[in-house]
């Protein structure tokens, strides 16, 4: 009974690192695209304001959105509230 218990919790180590692998594999493998030919290449025109990412310090806002996000579930991670959370 306790080898089937050990048995589950592989299963699910294994299935856990299979979907990581996939959630990683996806977009490399798309990232993997064949190179544009001259000839499927989109004009090169600049037009003003063509990229709201490109300068104005969003990329800051983006990492320190991030920075919290990460801080957030570290905090989470480590908290030592090892009381249920359910009523009774």
């Amino acid at each position: 009974m306790i080898l089937q218990g050990v048995v589950r919790v592989k299963i699910k180590a294994f299935n856990t690192a299979v979907a990581a692998l996939a959630l990683i594999a996806a977009p490399t493998i798309a990232a993997a695209q064949p190179i544009a030919t001259p000839l499927t290449q989109p004009a090169q025109q600049s037009v003003d304001g063509d990229s709201a990412l490109r300068g104005g310090g969003s990329g800051f806002f983006v990492f320190a959105i991030a920075i919290v996000f990460i801080g957030l579930g570290i905090y989470a991670a480590v908290d030592s509230d090892d009381e249920p959370n359910s009523p009774g």
